[in-house]
């Protein structure tokens, strides 16, 4: 397994636009175009209540706030998009370069600036990357992501107290830990099948939990608050989509925006109340579509992203489309994303709802 971009940019293509509506939508959603400092790949996390964004812009890690912009806090790592940001809005995790000239996790924090979280006592560098930072508790006392133990890698949890824990792999295979919810309890990511390599979602637990099949492709992207709710992709009758768990009600298929099952679909980001985004398209032909879900009505088909805030007020410039949303702020009024217009441009945005 080697470092990577998000699935989103792996597929960067077409969807459809049959879509079905969700109830009506409280009226006075705003939608931002953001100009991060550098012309590049970005990614984003969000705080609990939508008023910090954690940038990866191209390797280089901002913290942004709607009176201050975007606040450069040094270089990453240029090859590797993670980012993770405390619901409190206080801390960062990224991938940084340490005291040793290597790329390791690292967490960021006004009185401290960023420290190195090190690595295991058998970890490994890999092309001289010891480990990334993905995730971070209410707090940001806790971090998760993944470090190297060569052949493969590994999740991990740090905390102040202890330092860095090594999560459970399968053998000669990876895993890693990309989301923990705020409130400590639940970390979720990918566990590589240890013959096939295929990724699987899984839910660590002291036996460890592949909840959504041990033979099923797929992977775990985010979690909520508290736990309960966890998204991401895994494969289905039709294909790959994007799914919504909870223990009560299992694993649900999300389907696409257009409805077509060869369409594939992933979630990014959950909310408390169980609002789901991410991207829905077509694998070959053309660009993708960010889109909104709710568990409120599980039934109901996912909605294209740009006609639910324009449905809420907000409006959107003309031939620009939403390609993809990233990241929902825990209480799900803000949520950040990609666009691309008729020549090709590409850019974020940011969309509050009310």
């Amino acid at each position: 397994m080697k470092k990577q971009f998000f699935l989103f940019l792996a597929v960067f293509l077409c969807v459809g636009l049959s879509t079905i509506s969700f109830a009506k939508q409280p009226q006075g959603a705003t939608f931002q175009m953001l100009t991060p400092p550098v012309d590049t790949w970005v990614n984003y996390a969000l705080s609990a209540d939508g008023s910090v964004l954690a940038a990866n812009v191209g390797g280089e890690i901002f913290r942004w706030t709607a009176a201050q912009g975007y606040v450069d806090l040094g270089a990453g790592d240029p090859f590797n998009s993670s980012i993770g940001i405390s619901a409190d809005g206080s801390t960062i995790a990224a991938t940084i370069i340490g005291p040793d000239g290597l790329t390791n996790p690292g967490r960021w924090r006004e009185s401290t600036g960023w420290i190195s979280l090190g690595h295991l006592a058998k970890g490994c560098q890999m092309d001289g990357n010891w480990g990334s930072g993905y995730s971070l508790n209410h707090d940001g006392s806790i971090v998760v992501g993944l470090v190297w133990y060569c052949p493969g890698a590994q999740g991990f949890r740090w905390t102040e107290g202890k330092g860095m824990v090594g999560l459970s792999h399968p053998k000669g295979a990876s895993s890693r830990a990309s989301a923990i919810s705020a409130d400590g309890s639940t970390i979720v990511g990918f566990y590589e099948h240890p013959k096939q390599g295929f990724r699987r979602a899984i839910r660590w637990t002291p036996k460890g939990d592949l909840f959504t099949g041990v033979m099923t492709p797929g992977e775990a992207t985010a979690v909520s608050a508290n736990g309960s709710q966890i998204v991401g992709q895994a494969v289905d009758a039709t294909g790959f989509h994007a799914f919504y768990y909870t223990a009560a009600a299992g694993v649900i298929s999300l389907g696409t925006t257009s409805g077509i099952p060869s369409d594939q679909s992933v979630a990014n980001g959950v909310s408390e109340k169980g609002k789901v985004v991410g991207w829905s398209g077509d694998p070959f032909f053309g660009m993708p579509e960010a889109f909104i879900w709710s568990s409120s009505n599980p039934t109901a088909q996912m909605r294209s992203m740009a006609k639910f805030l324009k449905s809420a007020g907000a409006v959107i410039p003309d031939g620009i489309y939403l390609t993809t949303a990233l990241a929902i702020s825990a209480d799900g009024k803000t949520i950040v994303g990609t666009w691309l217009d008729n020549n090709f441009n590409q850019g974020n945005w940011i969309a509050h709802t009310r």
